[in-house]
């Protein structure tokens, strides 16, 4: 009968420590996965905790902020910034260098005789003419003026001396260049007293002194002024105003 009864609360015992031993393992478990959890969502909360939001500089933009501490920006109102104007100071104003180039394109020359007004043979305008020197007859491509030998010679006008040359034919040459296309040539010129290549003159400017000219030593003594419009030969008594012997 004791047996029995010992049996019997053996029984009672095991079956509650088995329930007891399986709520311990329960809790266990739950342990475990709490704190797995936790373990999880601590690198998160440590961020979270050790952030620092730096304070937001406005300048000139409209931000504002959002319940959950965001920065809101409106793009749309962003101010649009203008280059600068350029001062006048940065403005090139070539206007003067204009006038300067209308100028020099409008200049009027004003011819004059290089020696006195009284001339020899004129300008044949391509017709051949009777040489007393050569016996033969010949265009004769200027104008001659009378004078003496030694007797100062000018220039026509105001320019630039571009050559100097001694020809056998003509005697001692020198040719001016007047722009706006002309240029003239006095032959006949002595040795000495000639004017030098690249020098600037006027229409006072002694070129040379009358010497000979071999192609005309029949006639007195003169010198021979040649004058070309763009290349071609024109009559130096139109240029200079004058309508032939005086």
């Amino acid at each position: 009968m004791k047996t029995d009864d010992y049996k019997s609360s053996l029984k009672k015992m095991l079956k509650s420590n088995v329930l007891y031993f399986s709520l311990a393992l329960v809790f266990l478990a739950a342990g475990i996965v709490g704190f797995t959890s936790a373990d999880r969502k601590l690198p998160e909360t440590a961020a979270e905790s050790t952030t620092v939001k730096a304070p937001v500089k406005n300048n000139g933009l409209n931000a504002s902020k959002s319940g959950d501490n965001k920065i809101i920006i409106n793009i749309d109102e962003f101010t649009t910034v203008k280059a600068p104007e350029p001062s006048t100071a940065q403005v090139f104003d070539n206007s003067a260098e204009k006038i300067t180039e209308e100028a020099e394109t409008e200049r009027v020359l004003n011819f004059s005789s290089p020696l006195s007004l009284k001339t020899g043979t004129d300008y044949s305008m391509g017709i051949p003419v009777f040489s007393e020197t050569m016996k033969d007859y010949r265009t004769h491509n200027g104008v001659d003026f009378i004078g003496v030998k030694g007797e100062s010679v000018k220039t026509v006008a105001e320019g630039t001396v571009v050559s100097v040359e001694k020809d056998n034919l003509w005697g001692n040459k020198v040719t001016v260049d007047h722009g706006n296309g002309f240029t003239s040539c006095i032959s006949g010129l002595a040795d000495e007293a000639l004017i030098s290549v690249g020098t600037a003159v006027y229409s006072d400017t002694v070129i040379g002194v009358i010497g000979e000219i071999p192609v005309e030593s029949s006639e007195q003594s003169h010198i021979h002024l040649e004058m070309r419009e763009n290349g071609r030969l024109v009559d130096p008594l139109e240029l200079l105003g004058l309508t032939g012997e005086e």
